[in-house]
């Protein structure tokens, strides 16, 4: 009896490392696939879609006289703008 008492009044160490954030921890695959997401889909709100585009030399100069006038906004940006900008305006036209 003593040693079932002794056995119980020990300390209980805490379990390393972070809780998880479900009921269990993530599998390795599961760990995998939301890192993935993460790199695909950085900020809210973006499909995460890559587009690589060579531009014509007006469309460069364009976009640089764009970058120089809004200079607080990145390219990235700017074109997003543009895109739906254009968008909207040919909705309305048609």
């Amino acid at each position: 009896m003593a040693k079932t008492t002794a056995v119980l009044s020990q300390q209980v160490t805490k379990k390393r490392g972070r809780k998880p954030q479900g009921d269990r921890p993530m599998t390795s695959a599961e760990r995998a696939k939301a890192s993935r997401d993460r790199r695909r889909f950085p900020m809210e709100g973006y499909s995460g879609k890559p587009v690589s585009v060579m531009l014509s030399g007006d469309a460069h100069r364009a976009l640089d006289e764009l970058v120089s006038t809004y200079s607080d906004q990145s390219q990235k940006e700017i074109i997003d703008l543009a895109l739906i900008h254009l968008l909207k305006s040919q909705q309305v036209t048609q």
